[in-house]
């Protein structure tokens, strides 16, 4: 027996990718950041994110061709969802607005969310295709992770993995197999 569900549901049965938080700035200076949930790897050194192309980092990521993910974990689910609930074409700097007190990636420089499970600094590849579809292809330019989370001698991100969050559905996410309700 199964039960028949609205076709609106596809994107509940298939998990897009865990959480993750994209930080960018505009030509003008002003820093961005949104959290996003329909992402997945594209190559070895290549990050797939579907973005919508009306927001602000969509914006941002083409004037600029630079973004920053960070994977947040369980402790950030406050500080993710409050970023998520606004635009940055309506708040200004969303760090400023969401009161937090941001790092600097890397490599590029770009303010992030402190404390993230792992940092993926990227230049955007094909900026036609995300104008057009709303799909942005990143290569990596710097990655670096927690200590303790990647397994040098297998080459892996699993005790990572097991504090990454999955968004479920209305404040509903899941951290390795358990539910996490805010």
């Amino acid at each position: 027996m199964y039960k028949k569900l609205s076709t609106r549901t596809a994107n509940r049965l298939l998990c897009g990718g865990q959480i993750i938080n994209i930080s960018s700035v505009s030509a003008d200076g002003v820093s961005d950041v949104m959290t996003a949930a329909w992402n997945c790897p594209y190559d070895a050194d290549q990050v797939l994110i579907v973005l919508d192309r009306g927001h602000t980092t969509t914006a941002n990521i083409l004037d600029n061709g630079k973004f920053v993910i960070s994977i947040p974990s369980e402790d950030d689910i406050s500080v993710i969802n409050k970023v998520g609930s606004a635009h940055g074409r309506d708040v200004g700097d969303k760090f400023a607005w969401a009161g937090i007190e941001s790092d600097k990636s890397q490599v590029l420089g770009l303010k992030v969310i402190p404390n993230a499970l792992a940092y993926i600094e990227c230049e955007l590849i094909n900026s036609d295709v995300l104008d057009k579809t709303g799909v942005c292809l990143g290569k990596a330019v710097n990655i670096y992770v927690k200590d303790g989370l990647w397994n040098d001698e297998g080459s892996h991100f699993a005790e990572g993995m097991k504090l990454t969050l999955s968004y479920v559905h209305e404040g509903l996410y899941r951290v390795n197999g358990k539910e996490v309700k805010v």
